[in-house]
């Protein structure tokens, strides 16, 4: 797994939205939501990133050896002109587009970021996740499904449900 894609609908998207509804997982989840960055060019938005850790801001930052830290990073993007249409392929759907990614992940940190998007999708039932490398994807639904069994390592190498 490289990275997982969140898809979100292309109407009613804000990019600031996002990113609070981000914080609010990982306050759920008991992670920390830090290093938050948004560039923008006068009022339009235009990309957005932070770290979602196990450990605070200032611990993070003091921190030289992060290899033993649980934590990822993940980016925010914009609606482009060819956003519409671009994931029917995957949903039957075009009005969804790669929103937000979640980068740099180790191997055993699935557990741990699985914690983040039980949390992400209580409250976000519209949207999608997806592995850049996969030709499938959970809804919303089918996360909190998961979320009511036994952790399943397996969730991020194949469709477990």
């Amino acid at each position: 797994m490289n990275s997982i894609i969140i898809l979100k609908k292309i109407e009613h998207y804000v990019p600031e939205k996002a990113i609070e509804d981000f914080k609010k997982a990982a306050d759920k989840a008991h992670i920390y939501c830090i290093l938050v960055k948004l560039k923008y060019d006068g009022d339009m938005f235009l990309t957005g990133e932070g770290t979602l850790s196990e450990v605070d801001e200032f611990t993070f930052k003091s921190v030289e050896n992060k290899s033993d830290l649980k934590y990822f990073t993940f980016n925010v993007n914009r609606i482009e002109e060819d956003s519409l249409d671009s994931f029917t392929w995957l949903t039957q759907d075009e009005n969804f587009f790669w929103a937000l990614d979640i980068e740099n992940i180790k191997n055993d940190e699935h557990e741990f970021i699985y914690r983040f998007v039980v949390e992400y999708f209580k409250d976000n039932p519209e949207d999608y996740l997806w592995f850049d490398d996969a030709e499938w994807y959970y809804t919303a639904d089918d996360i909190l499904q998961l979320s009511q069994i036994p952790y399943n390592p397996k969730w991020c190498r194949e469709k477990v449900i």
